[in-house]
């Protein structure tokens, strides 16, 4: 065998294999073979009738003599039967020949008769009924594909009559379409517009198209805040501002001739034919704002009626894009007022939220660090004490106290802020108000009154006692010479007499310490004196104490003001009986080192806490209860040591207990 086809696995059954016109001598021998197999074959002598009989497998012998009569044979069979398996019997053909037979897809084998088998006529059947179950589908197909074409054209009949229908709704959605689209860009085009100037210039490029209409005139009146008119000289825009009230309505009526006669007297030329559009306002804000856009125009009347009627939805969105841009100015014109006044206001000015973080600050406090109020503002790590900022949140109402930051006081008041009327604080406003001098000046006035009327008590007492006390120690001298020095009534005199004289001594020095003459001149005076004449003063804060008093036993000489001096160590001995309990021990000590003078002042009080040691000295800091304590005391009286040439110091390694040393320098 030459050639084989494609097997094919369909079976089918009926007649097997048709010879024609096969010698009868080869078909014997084929027959012979074929004998005990189950396949029936045949041979046709005369030509096949088209359409009658039709076969499953042709065998056809070819030779080189008969191949164009048996090939042409082939083709008309092959015509009318598209089922034909065709089996083609090699009776010495040449190469070519069998290639050209091969080439027919219905020839399913080119062989020579010892090729000839069972299996291959078997093949040749099922050739065949692959070939016929392929035709069958290909007649299915054709039927198939008729009743599309006919659904087809009902659909394009069906089609072009909704077309026709639907094409005129079509041009008007098209043109809806478009009206929308313009007006899209007319929205995006407007919302770019950051100034009036920019909206007119749009409203220019939205009109310029309809020929014979002028660039728009836009008139702007404020009433008593500003008159505008915004008009196109040739590319340029103009904007003309006046902040006079004269009468304008003139530009507003309804009357032609009118706007005509307030156009030309306004920008002195003549006006042709007019179309106004109003913008009407909604926002009260902008209640009695008048707007009008004026166009000037050359167009025939039928024509101009309806131009500007027929752009409503421009005219919404422009009206509402003027509104805008007049509420934006006016905010920014508010928010520039505000800023100059927040600036101008003399008092630090600080906007903080709940965690002290600083939003906005005023130009009089400079520090514009992104920190918090007391990180920036007092440099401390914490809260400042007193602060009433977390009150103002807690309470939601406004706070006052006063903070000490440094040597400053500053009375802070602190007021909420809201973003809804019945909100939570979102936000606090801290003002700074430096009271330093003033409640310097008014405990320095308390101070003042306080002496005067220490004054005044130690000058009656004087004018009071003085006098008797005299008596007294004149009459206890003169009676001493009456009586014998060795009895005890002579001792009683003497005591009477030392008694008046130191009445008359605690006197003095109560004038002394409370006199405000003479305190601004420094002289040199000893210390134990001054401290010997202090204590008698202090005898009822010390009355449950226990006093352990050791003065040096030379004089020791400073140049200070004697009053000052006094009233330093008047106030450190009063505030060490105040710190300590009854039984509690006063130490009050003095001794030479070189040239310096040291006081050493001592309480076994509770101590004074670490993390207040480097406030005591600060103007205004106290630890004592409102009203009991003004926080000047340890300043002042440091004040008046450093300007006596020495130092007030806490001994910060004193134990169970306070210990203040005054240091002053030694004068001969």
């Amino acid at each position: 065998m030459r050639w084989m086809p494609k097997q094919s696995k369909i079976k089918e059954s009926g007649a097997d294999l048709n010879f024609l016109r096969l010698d009868s001598g080869l078909f014997k021998e084929i027959s012979q073979r074929l004998e005990k197999t189950d396949i029936s074959i045949e041979n046709l002598d005369g030509e096949v009738p088209v359409g009658s009989n039709p076969m499953k497998v042709l065998g056809l012998s070819v030779s080189q003599k008969n191949f164009k009569e048996q090939t042409e044979l082939l083709e008309t069979l092959l015509e009318n039967d598209e089922t034909l398996s065709v089996l083609i019997l090699d009776e010495g053909l040449e190469t070519q020949e069998i290639i050209a037979l091969g080439e027919s897809p219905r020839v399913f084998a080119v062989v020579e008769f010892p090729s000839l088998s069972e299996e291959l006529i078997k093949k040749a059947v099922e050739h065949h009924i692959f070939l016929k179950s392929q035709s069958l589908q290909r007649q299915e197909l054709k039927e198939q594909n008729k009743k599309l074409e006919t659904l087809n054209e009902n659909l394009e009949n069906l089609v072009h009559e909704r077309t026709k229908k639907e094409f005129q709704a079509s041009q008007a959605t098209e043109a809806s379409l478009k009206k929308i689209q313009s007006i899209f860009s007319f929205i995006k085009n407007v919302s770019k517009c950051q100034s009036i100037e920019e909206l007119l210039i749009q409203l220019r490029e939205e009109f310029k198209k309809i020929s014979g209409l002028m660039p728009p005139i836009l008139i702007l009146d404020e009433g008593v805040i500003s008159f505008r008119v915004f008009y196109f000289q040739g590319k340029q825009l103009i904007e003309k501002y006046s902040d006079m009230a004269p009468d304008h309505s003139g530009f507003y009526g309804e009357d032609e001739k009118e706007m005509k006669s307030a156009l030309s007297n306004y920008f002195g030329r003549p006006f042709g034919p007019l179309m106004t559009q109003d913008l009407n306002f909604r926002s009260n804000e902008l209640r009695g704002v008048k707007a009008r856009v004026i166009f000037e125009h050359s167009l025939e009347n039928q024509d101009s009626a309806d131009i500007l009627d027929g752009h409503d939805e421009r005219w919404t969105i422009l009206t509402m894009a003027v509104e805008n841009l007049l509420l934006k100015e006016g905010m920014q014109n508010i928010a520039k007022q505000w800023s100059k006044t927040f600036n101008k206001m003399e008092d630090p000015i600080l906007i903080l939220d709940e965690n002290f973080q600083m939003s906005l600050s005023n130009s009089n406090y400079h520090r514009r660090e992104n920190r918090t109020c007391y990180e920036a503002f007092a440099d401390q790590e914490k809260p400042c004490k007193d602060c009433p900022l977390s009150k103002t949140f807690q309470t939601g109402k406004p706070q006052t106290s006063d903070v000490h930051m440094g040597n400053k006081v500053y009375r802070v008041h602190s007021y909420p802020i809201r973003m809804e009327e019945e909100g939570r604080v979102t936000h606090a406003i801290n003002q700074y108000v430096d009271v330093t001098q003033t409640i310097d000046l008014r405990s320095r006035v308390i101070q003042g009154e306080k002496m005067a009327a220490v004054g005044l008590l130690a000058g009656n007492i004087a004018h009071e006692l003085n006098n008797p006390l005299t008596g007294i120690y004149s009459l206890a001298d003169l009676l001493l010479e009456d009586f014998d020095q060795e009895g005890n009534t002579y001792k009683d005199m003497l005591e009477i007499k030392d008694a008046a004289r130191r009445c008359q001594r605690i006197i003095k020095d109560l004038l002394d310490f409370s006199s405000v003459e003479n305190q601004s001149k420094p002289v040199d005076i000893d210390v134990n004196a001054i401290i010997s004449k202090t204590l008698p003063l202090l005898k009822m804060a010390m009355r449950e104490m226990n006093s352990n008093v050791n003065l040096h036993e030379e004089p020791l000489n400073v140049n200070c003001n004697p009053q000052l001096l006094q009233q330093v160590i008047f106030n450190l001995i009063n505030n060490a009986c105040q710190a300590m309990e009854p039984g509690g021990e006063l130490g009050v000590f003095t001794e030479k080192g070189g040239e310096q003078v040291f006081i050493y002042i001592r309480d076994t009080g509770p101590g004074i806490p670490d993390d207040i040691r480097e406030f005591i000295f600060d103007p205004f800091f106290t630890t004592k209860d409102e009203g009991k304590g003004t926080g000047l005391g340890l300043s002042m009286s440091r004040s008046v040591v450093q300007r006596a040439g020495g130092e007030l110091s806490l001994n910060d390694a004193y134990p169970g207990g306070t210990e203040f040393i005054i240091q002053l320098p030694l004068v001969d």
